[in-house]
């Protein structure tokens, strides 16, 4: 919230530059900031924090995130399912017609040519700028080289790296971090009604401080697949009987296909189960129980004396990991999904110390 004010401040003194590039993790709430610095530059109490009830506030708020206020262009590739596409031939389009007048105002450079309807700016938000490719992001330099007054053009992406150089020289950077997991877990808990707070913590943890991802393996059933894990790692349930549990577990996943949607859990299942895998080797090679991700897993694998358990499982940690690796590869190969959950489960089966016991 202070960088937000610091740029309204800034807005109010005639100081803010043209072109501002939000960088950081994913999740952690670079595009929702955008959007709310946007607000609080239109708001007719503004710049500064939006009041939410005047005239452009509820033009703003009404539409959802690509809003219905006459000055923001969102171009946002995660709305569409030609993402490249979207950006490459529609935002970026360097050869519109001029006589397609409802083509030019959908480009970034036609909407900011035409004059500001009811404020003082017209602000483009791209989220997720790194899917530009060089062609789309050379065709943006010629915007952010003769911006126009009162124009504001705010780029959003965790992968700063991809950008061309003269791209990131145009820009301001507003760089983001994740939370502190105890300002996490409050966002989560206020943005997840009826979360309870062990939930809350652990999303704060497996998130590692970024309320997006938290929400999105809550959606996924993170939750579920994190019990279906510990069962089988304590030794209270077999490889066959977890692989075939996995398909009853809830979780959005939002596919064309049956088939989709299986790969899709299974993609989640795998990389869950990579990230213990990683916090393991550190464990095996003495880091400390307590300050990893997946703490509780750990426990439950091998009790509250883990670094005696976990002392010799080094090399048998290496040998799971690169079959889990192989069977992150076969997912994106098309191999069939319960199959590939199956060889998984029972490649982590092997970590198991306390084996399950028959009969009780």
């Amino acid at each position: 919230m202070d960088v937000l004010e610091g740029l309204w401040r800034a807005a109010k003194d005639e100081r803010l530059g043209h072109a501002l590039l939000f960088g950081g993790p994913d999740g952690v709430g670079k595009f929702s900031c955008a959007l709310y610095l946007a607000a609080g530059l239109f708001c007719a109490s503004g710049p500064g924090k939006p009041c939410g009830t005047c005239g452009p506030c509820r033009r703003f708020q009404s539409g959802g995130e690509e809003s219905n206020h006459p000055d923001l262009l969102v171009v946002d590739p995660l709305d569409s399912g030609a993402e490249i596409i979207k950006l490459n031939r529609i935002a970026f389009r360097e050869n519109s017609s001029s006589k397609d007048d409802v083509e030019m105002r959908r480009t970034v450079e036609g909407f900011l040519d035409l004059h500001a309807v009811e404020s003082e700016w017209r602000v483009v938000i791209i989220r997720e700028c790194h899917r530009m490719n060089t062609n789309a992001q050379n065709a943006l330099l010629k915007t952010l080289e003769e911006p126009a007054a009162g124009t504001l053009l705010i780029l959003e992406t965790a992968h700063v790296g991809v950008l061309l150089d003269t791209i990131i020289s145009r820009v301001t950077r507003v760089e983001y971090a994740p939370l502190e997991p105890v300002l996490a877990k409050e966002l989560i808990l206020e943005l997840a009604v009826g979360t309870n707070e062990r939930l809350a913590d652990r999303l704060a943890r497996w998130s590692k401080g970024s309320p997006g991802i938290a929400m999105r393996l809550l959606r996924e059933g993170r939750a579920a697949e994190h019990e279906l894990l510990s069962a089988l790692l304590s030794g209270k349930r077999g490889a066959m009987d977890c692989s075939n549990e996995v398909w009853n577990l809830e979780g959005e996943f939002v596919a064309a296909t049956d088939r989709a949607m299986a790969r899709m859990r299974a993609r989640s299942l795998l990389d869950f189960a990579l990230e213990f895998i990683a916090d393991l080797s550190r464990c095996c090679a003495g880091a400390n129980v307590d300050r990893q991700v997946h703490t509780d897993l750990l426990i439950s694998m091998s009790g509250e004396d883990s670094p005696r358990y976990l002392a010799g499982l080094g090399p048998r940690v290496e040998v799971v990991r690169e079959k889990l690796l192989e069977c992150r590869g076969d997912i994106e190969a098309n191999v069939t999904p319960d199959a590939v959950v199956a060889r998984a489960f029972l490649a982590l089966s092997q970590l198991v110390i306390r084996p399950l016991k028959v009969g009780r």
